[in-house]
């Protein structure tokens, strides 16, 4: 079945119509907890509201993306088709289960059951045609779907109370983790695609790498999760975050160039990188006690992650259906800028006017659904329908 037959289709719009109904979930869960008294609608089968968002948006909708861009390209990279087929579908069932299970209050430990599947099958899909292929630069990716596995373990081990006493509740540490580990790899994307797409889209003559800020990024970004899950609000982490930034505000500026925002689909991964480096300087922030750490994960999370799976999802949805992606949908900037604009008022509004923050957390919900339900309309054909017949045109 053509459906199936690459991971971009399934996880892509999966993605896009979950992430939806995740956010209106999350909108009628907050807006209960702001409102002592009110009936309690959705039980997130024992899990925290705050901490099942906080999953959901990771495990659900970011990994979901990530899924439908890397099974699709380690396909390509290693000549291979295990990622394909049954396998795959198995997989997406796997993850659809999950979702709807935390939604409709199944016991968690079913939850568990079918989300570590979906996170084992994951990672086993990745590795295996790596393996095969002998394709062992992949193998740092391949490690971090691995520790998805791992930290996802953790989380519902600490949900349903099966860890030892001692260390505490760490289903913050957990999610922290989590999130940084997709970050890790949304970077590593961002890394690969941003000058390649930049130097093709312009016509700009090859970028040169720099081994220098590349390692500072990989290694300097894996100090600051050990830090922050080990060594919280201390000013070792404020220091490690502040020169992560920097490095990427460097490497960014690097790639820049003015005509970037005159192409649809690329200037919403220069957005996202910049997202990603104001959240590191804003971690800084937080660990020097002058910010709330909300404010800084969603300039990662919503600005960064949001932003970057939304445009790696609109242009390789195209280019694998064979169709032009100088050419997108109309109406697609309309979702980049509208993500742009609810990123931000999710990071700047509760600083400035914090007495007003549930209308800000509104406005930045509501955003959030209006984006997704435009992209999932653009996307839905494509992504649904069987692909156009190849012919000579732009599809990197």
């Amino acid at each position: 079945m053509y459906f199936f037959h690459r991971a971009f289709r399934p996880f892509f719009l999966g993605a896009t119509l979950l992430s939806v109904i995740l956010m209106f979930v999350w909108w009628i869960s907050f807006n209960t907890m702001m409102m002592p008294g009110s009936p309690v609608l959705f039980k997130f089968s024992g899990v925290s509201p705050v901490n099942w968002h906080a999953h959901e948006m990771i495990f659900g909708y970011a990994l979901a993306t990530v899924s439908g861009f890397l099974l699709t390209a380690v396909l390509n990279w290693t000549h291979q088709n295990t990622a394909s087929g049954k396998p795959l579908a198995l997989v997406f069932i796997l993850w659809l289960a999950a979702r709807i299970g935390f939604i409709v209050d199944l016991p968690l430990e079913w939850v568990a059951i079918l989300d570590l599947g979906f996170t084992l099958g994951l990672f086993l899909l990745f590795f295996i045609p790596i393996y095969i292929a002998k394709e062992w630069k992949q193998l740092g990716l391949a490690s971090k779907f691995l520790l998805l596995v791992i930290t996802n373990t953790l989380f519902y081990a600490n949900s349903l109370d099966l860890l030892p006493a001692s260390w505490g509740d760490i289903g913050k540490q957990t999610l922290i983790a989590s999130l940084f580990l997709v970050l890790a790899i949304n970077i590593t994307m961002l890394r690969r695609l941003t000058p390649f797409f930049t130097e093709k889209a312009l016509g700009l003559p090859a970028f040169k790498a720099s081994k220098l800020l590349d390692g500072l990024s990989l290694f300097g970004f894996f100090f600051l999760l050990v830090a922050i899950v080990f060594l919280p609000n201390s000013l070792p982490v404020a220091i490690l975050a502040f020169s992560l930034g920097l490095v990427h505000v460097i490497r960014l500026k690097s790639w820049y160039h003015a005509k970037i925002w005159s192409v649809i689909l690329l200037w919403p991964l220069h957005v996202s990188y910049a997202f990603f480096a104001l959240g590191m300087f804003l971690y800084g922030f937080v660990n020097l006690h002058w910010l709330d750490e909300s404010i800084a994960l969603h300039s990662l999370a919503a600005g960064g992650v949001g932003l970057l799976c939304s445009s790696i999802l609109a242009r390789i949805s195209l280019g694998h259906s064979n169709r032009n992606v100088f050419n997108p949908p109309k109406g697609v900037v309309l979702v980049f800028i509208l993500l742009t604009i609810t990123a931000l008022i999710r990071i700047i509004m509760p600083v400035i006017s914090p007495e007003h923050y549930t209308l800000w957390i509104n406005l930045s919900q509501g955003g959030w659904l209006i984006s997704f339900t435009l992209l999932s309309i653009l996307y839905f054909k494509i992504l649904a329908w069987p692909p156009e017949p190849k012919h000579n045109g732009n599809f990197f």
